[in-house]
């Protein structure tokens, strides 16, 4: 069959309906086996957990390096590899004792706040009764039925947390957990001190091996996606760090001069889940605010209205500050990254959805001006 006599805008349809029937199979068949897919993203990030570990380190521990490397020693008679070794060195170490020193004073508060709430859990249980009971002068059924609800959900809760089969089980999964985290932990602070010390060689060696197997546009092509990604993840990781370490701090104190409850273990809730962009500040203060609201209606109120304020404060100040334009993605887009990351790969993909989506968002950025240009479309005119 001949295609000489067929026109070029001919042959655009035919690979415009090509690439379309492609990207239909290909999605069907991404949601026909979804959780295929999602067990084997996860049976990868377990696998991949302490290289992971190790290259989220060092995108943390990167800016302090050279700040030490650059600037403390620019003026130093060290050579070159002296002075990266010092500058890692007191990396590590600075990274080391502020993990020691966080989690020296973070653990034993929380600790006694979660000892001080499953103490008063029976009292918490009584309040939401009473709460219900006057429901009761209005629809006596509903009433009794909440009730009984609230009577065996209590007693359920109280037995898994205090009896032996709940809490040794507990204990026993979360020792498991713990003892793979710290595993992780240790196995990925090796692999980060590598990378701050050979940056530049495992560079090397990575465009040693795209252009030696590749062509050599497609190696470019490769080489600035891996770029982007690297800045992109570099920006968002340590800049939401900082800016989530910051509000996680604010609320303690603040949390502590209001005098609300459980203040420990509140700030770190609301300093985890504020790593989630958007979304993540009320995620982390809901169930906070239910806890308040059974304890003290008044102190809910005022954490409402003071989380509030510290978000406002964040997403106006403090964020733009730290991170700048870390993403370079419209809000709108940044809300659709989040909700399908969160669907398809629950908090992880809440989380790593929005740098994900703002490479990919400026990589078509980039084609669409550049097809634009060739064509010498104004869309601006038009």
């Amino acid at each position: 069959m001949q295609f000489k006599h067929i026109s070029e805008e001919t042959k655009e349809i035919i690979m415009l309906i090509a690439l379309a029937a492609v990207f239909v199979v290909t999605v069907f068949v991404a949601i026909t086996h979804l959780e295929t897919i999602k067990n084997a993203f996860f049976i990868i990030l377990n696998a991949l957990a302490p290289f992971l570990f190790g290259v989220l380190m060092s995108f943390i521990m990167i800016p302090l390096r050279k700040l030490v490397e650059n600037t403390w020693l620019a003026n130093s008679k060290f050579e070159p590899r002296t002075k990266r070794k010092i500058a890692v060195a007191f990396t590590m170490v600075m990274f080391i004792l502020a993990v020691v020193l966080f989690f020296s004073i973070l653990i034993p508060q929380l600790a006694d706040s979660l000892r001080v709430f499953i103490e008063s859990l029976g009292g918490y249980i009584r309040t939401i009764q009473d709460m219900v009971a006057g429901i009761g002068v209005k629809n006596p059924e509903l009433s009794e039925y909440l009730q009984k609800l609230i009577s065996t959900a209590g007693t359920t809760l109280n037995s898994w947390l205090t009896g032996a089969q709940g809490g040794m089980s507990t204990i026993l999964n979360y020792s498991v957990t713990f003892a793979r985290g710290v595993m992780n932990f240790l196995i990925g602070m090796v692999i980060s001190m590598y990378l701050l010390l050979d940056e530049e060689r495992f560079k090397k060696q990575v465009k040693q091996i795209l252009f030696g197997y590749l062509k050599e546009d497609t190696a470019e092509d490769v080489l600035h996606l891996l770029r982007l990604t690297k800045v992109t993840f570099n920006k968002f990781i340590f800049g939401k760090f900082i800016d989530s370490l910051i509000i996680g701090i604010l609320c303690y104190v603040c949390c502590m001069i209001m005098r609300i409850p459980y203040s420990p273990l509140i700030a770190v809730v609301i300093g985890i889940t504020n790593m989630i962009p958007v979304f993540g500040p009320f995620i982390g203060a809901i169930p906070c605010i239910f806890i308040l609201l059974i304890i003290s209606p008044l102190k809910s109120f005022e954490f409402m209205i003071f989380i509030f304020i510290l978000q406002q404060i964040d997403g106006n100040i403090i964020g733009p500050h730290i991170l700048g334009d870390a993403v370079g993605v419209p809000t709108l887009w940044v809300m659709f990254a989040i909700i399908v990351g969160g669907a398809l790969f629950n908090v992880v993909g809440m989380f790593i959805g929005v740098p994900v989506f703002s490479v990919i968002y400026e990589l078509v950025k980039e084609r669409v001006t550049n097809n634009l240009r060739h064509k010498k479309i104004d869309v601006n005119r038009k």
